[in-house]
């Protein structure tokens, strides 16, 4: 039988390689890495997981949208989709169910452009029911040798800031003579609330691009309610998306802020952006909303083309049940028209005629026009302009 051999002694100091202690740097970064391995592999689980479970909520996709340089979202090009079970298209502009078009008007053709948030979008409607192409109907009939082109510039989630800066950056390519923009109180000054101007060096007070918001393209392309700074990375994740809400709900229920906690409030929310949305938050937010909205105005006259406000209000305000909060609302709508004439902004307000062709019965939620409230905006529209822009 072969003898074991010795073990190698260190003649200086007269210990074996066998005595020797680990290599503890080694064992602390193979520990490391397994750590890591291991967290990555929870992690990928726990946010597939959870995509499975929200990524397909109400049984529609919500895939319609890409991230922007200059805004967390806009219409995806060339897409085919359902929202709120109404099927609808993009062209290669990304605007709802437009047929392609160049960007240069054809001889004889009258171009408006109509920006704004779901209700501009047309959400829970087919679009020929859209006050957009009502609009263009009624135009392109009324006058011979005219072919008005009503471009639906809209998207869900949109804000002021979003509408100047599509402006800037795509829909001035596409030539139009007015510009109409659509505001709705509620929504608008807290989706304004929780986004940041991001301006260019040296240009205090210019816009260059919006950042944060309630609103994000996560990694799936999916779109995602929840609260972001980015975008990064982590923010765009499902795991990020309902630890914030989870959060932020907590938060609330243990310190709710104003004006929510307190006051007969109609502003909107997602419920976990609460806790975010106090009454210093909402001030900028109306800051923001009025600034993009005289920036708009500002891009457009130097483009030779003229500029309308819409000024939508709520379900609310026709609603005896509501009591206070139709109160709160009425509010809303006063002080934004208050706010056009100080600013000089042309506006029209749609209180008096949504309250003349039906009130509440225009409305299938709190916001959002059935198709008899889009013919009553339509006919609205049509008037001002005949008598304002067209002659």
């Amino acid at each position: 039988m072969k003898e074991a051999e010795p073990a190698a002694v260190n003649s200086e100091s007269g210990t074996s390689s066998s005595d020797r202690p680990p290599n503890r740097p080694k064992l602390y970064l193979l520990s490391f890495l397994l750590f890591a391995v291991a967290f990555g592999i929870i992690f990928i689980i726990v946010e597939l997981s959870l995509r499975y479970v929200y990524s397909g909520e109400g049984g529609e996709t919500r895939d319609h949208v890409v991230q922007a340089d200059y805004m967390p979202a806009k219409m995806k090009p060339n897409y085919q989709g359902r929202i709120w079970a109404v099927p609808f298209r993009t062209n290669r502009y990304g605007l709802r169910d437009e047929d392609d078009f160049p960007e240069n008007p054809a001889p004889g053709e009258y171009r408006l452009l109509s920006l704004g948030d779901s209700i501009a979008f047309g959400l829970g409607i087919p679009i020929t029911a859209h006050y957009t192409k009502l609009l263009e109907r009624r135009l392109t009939e009324s006058t011979a040798g005219v072919r008005y082109r009503v471009i639906n510039g809209a998207g869900p989630g949109f804000s002021p800031s979003g509408y100047y800066l599509y402006l800037k950056n795509e829909g001035l390519r596409l030539k139009p003579r007015i510009v109409m923009v659509e505001i709705e109180l509620c929504n608008d000054v807290t989706d304004e609330a929780l986004i940041r101007w991001e301006e260019k060096p040296g240009q205090p007070g210019s816009l260059e691009r919006i950042r944060g918001g309630r609103y994000i393209v996560g990694w799936d392309g999916n779109f995602l309610a929840t609260y972001c700074r980015g975008p990064y990375f982590f923010e765009r994740t499902y795991t990020y998306t309902v630890f914030a809400r989870r959060v932020l709900n907590l938060l609330y229920r243990l310190w709710p802020p104003e004006p929510f906690a307190s006051q007969a409030c109609t502003y909107y929310s997602v419920g976990f952006d609460r806790y975010l949305l106090d009454n210093e938050r909402i001030e900028e937010g109306w800051t923001r909303l009025f600034g993009a909205l005289e920036k708009t105005q500002e891009l457009v006259k130097q483009n030779q083309a003229q500029f309308l406000l819409v000024i939508m209000p709520t379900q609310y305000m026709f609603d005896p049940a509501t009591g206070p909060y139709g109160r709160f609302a009425e509010g809303l709508v006063k002080r934004a028209v208050a706010e056009a004439k100080r600013r000089g902004l042309p506006y029209m307000d749609m209180t008096e005629p949504m309250r003349n062709g039906g009130g509440k019965s225009l409305y299938f939620d709190f916001a959002h026009p059935t198709e008899q409230g889009n013919k009553v905006i339509a006919g609205e529209l049509y008037k001002t302009l005949e008598q304002r822009y067209l002659r």
